[in-house]
């Protein structure tokens, strides 16, 4: 093995910038615009990093992709499932707080970027097995914190089936708003659902 120079093995110098205000600026990236319309000048334009500096702390687009979406679960998808699962409110209220999100995005803040976890299901969970794997690992902690509450006040056999449905019509809702639809749907969408728990 060749004895590279003393200084070639000196540690170098400390990052200059703040990791994880790297990551949140990559995540919205991906967030908003989606993987394939999201390129290295992007995220250059985003973070205020160089190439090099990138790559030496996330690795290329791709595992900054993995990063950014593993961070979506730990930030939002463990959160929301801690409020529907332990919350104060009473479980139908929880629940119509979590399938109100995506309308109260496009309502209150004019935000139709739709959801991370939704919006990489849809587009990169069939194409890449390790995007597909956090994204069935978060509709399984919403789908088990949904069960969880929906235990609270049906039986269990029954929980689990509601749950399943809450889970793709909030998942729908999502992509809905994404796509510019009327608000007026969404909320058709969200008030049949929740008649529906109701008379489970």
């Amino acid at each position: 093995m060749p004895d590279y120079p003393t200084q070639a093995r000196m540690p170098g110098r400390p990052r200059q910038f703040d990791e994880d205000k790297a990551l949140a600026a990559i995540m919205q990236l991906f967030w908003e615009r989606g993987y394939e319309a999201t390129g290295l000048t992007n995220i250059i334009a985003a973070t205020g990093l160089g190439k090099a500096s990138l790559y030496a702390t996330f690795g290329n687009k791709q595992s900054m992709y993995l990063r950014a979406l593993a961070a979506f679960e730990t930030q939002m998808v463990n959160a929301g499932a801690q409020m529907l699962s332990e919350g104060a409110a009473p479980p139908m209220e929880r629940i119509a707080t979590f399938l109100d999100a995506p309308i109260a995005a496009v309502r209150d803040s004019k935000d139709r970027a739709g959801c991370f976890l939704c919006n990489a299901s849809a587009d990169r969970a069939a194409l890449d097995p390790e995007t597909s794997k956090i994204v069935q690992r978060c509709y399984v902690t919403l789908g088990t914190a949904l069960e969880h509450a929906l235990a609270q006040i049906m039986p269990p056999e029954t929980a689990h089936d509601r749950a399943q449905m809450v889970l793709a019509v909030y998942s729908g809702l999502r992509v809905m708003a994404r796509s510019g639809l009327d608000i007026s749907a969404l909320e058709q969408a969200r008030d049949d659902a929740l008649r529906s728990l109701a008379h489970s």
